[in-house]
């Protein structure tokens, strides 16, 4: 798909449109034997997302005007990130959680096109970098990343998470 994305800062109204996307993605994950992100279904959100879109955190692309995709970026640690990246009290970096495709647009280059937008948008907010986590051994995640010039920063071992012992990747994307 050669479209452009256009990225939206989502509003309350568009909560509804953004947690049947989550929603959609845990289906998805769960078909695929993954437990990932499997809260969601028991009205866990332990990203409050509602609060997100109240902080101007949630955004979502847009290809001819079809919602194609979405994202978070957080411009302060949440516990889950101090524990992984230690804490940090700057606003330097955005970190970047519950990327998500629309499964109709999957293997469309969506998830690259969304992650540009997010480097365009973070860097012109004057951020050092974008931070994530990725579960170790999704070998696709990790390579999307990586294809993305996100850089591996480390590894995080035997965290409990959707009930089960993890491992994760630290990536980062410097702005230059």
């Amino acid at each position: 798909m050669n479209e452009t994305v256009r990225l939206h800062q989502a509003k309350r109204t568009d909560l509804t449109m953004i947690n049947d996307m989550l929603i959609q993605t845990v289906l998805w994950l769960q078909s695929q034997g993954s437990s990932q992100w499997s809260g969601i279904l028991e009205g866990q959100d332990n990203h409050n997302t509602a609060e997100a879109i109240n902080r101007g955190e949630v955004f979502y692309g847009t290809i001819n005007s079809q919602t194609v995709g979405m994202f978070i970026l957080w411009d302060h640690q949440s516990k889950w990130d101090s524990s992984f990246w230690g804490v940090d009290k700057s606003t330097d970096y955005f970190y970047l959680h519950r990327l998500t495709i629309i499964r109709a647009f999957s293997g469309q280059g969506i998830s690259s096109k969304l992650l540009n937008e997010a480097k365009i948008y973070a860097k012109s907010k004057g951020k050092k970098a974008i931070r994530l986590d990725c579960i170790a051994d999704n070998q696709y995640l990790n390579k999307l990343y990586q294809n993305a010039g996100f850089v591996n920063r480390g590894k995080i071992t035997n965290i409990i998470t959707d009930n089960q012992k993890k491992d994760f990747n630290l990536y980062q994307y410097d702005l230059k």
